[in-house]
């Protein structure tokens, strides 16, 4: 059985949902990220790790304050190929976004896939690992990529 590739064309209101990130947790994280490091919270309760690190665990309902360093490695959990622009022109060079979820974590991070020639080969579960600019700063974007291993 062959899997078909589907073209949805369509638009989606984005203005419908709603997102909440506690600055407390996303200053963490990206305080983390200056030293090259993937920094979340940890559970005392029931184990769960936190990337980025809420202030209370979403399963337990309690606080949590302990701060852990979280591996620079992990799974590829899901993917999308980036193959035209939001008008649908083709790109010349595609691209994948891409959620992964680092080794020991419970919670999901999102970014660029790089290190594979052909789309078709990438597969979720494949293992990959950060990959940092030279120089980091504290923002969001020292994070450069994930790379497939």
């Amino acid at each position: 059985m062959t899997q078909e590739t589907r073209i949805i064309e369509n638009t989606w209101d984005l203005t419908a949902y709603q997102w909440k990130i506690e600055s407390d947790a996303l200053d963490l994280y990206v305080k983390g990220l200056k030293d090259k490091k993937i920094l979340g919270r940890k559970c005392h309760k029931c184990g769960t790790v936190y990337v980025p690190g809420p202030t209370y665990c979403r399963k337990c309902f309690i606080d949590i304050d302990k701060v852990v360093e979280v591996a620079q490695e992990g799974v590829l959990d899901a993917f999308t190929v980036n193959i035209a622009d939001v008008k649908g022109n083709l790109i010349e060079h595609p691209y994948i976004t891409c959620t992964v979820k680092l080794d020991g974590t419970h919670s999901f991070l999102m970014g660029i896939l790089e290190g594979w020639t052909d789309w078709r080969s990438v597969k979720e579960g494949m293992r990959i690992k950060v990959v940092w600019k030279d120089v980091t700063q504290g923002a969001l974007a020292d994070l450069s990529h994930f790379q497939l291993i």
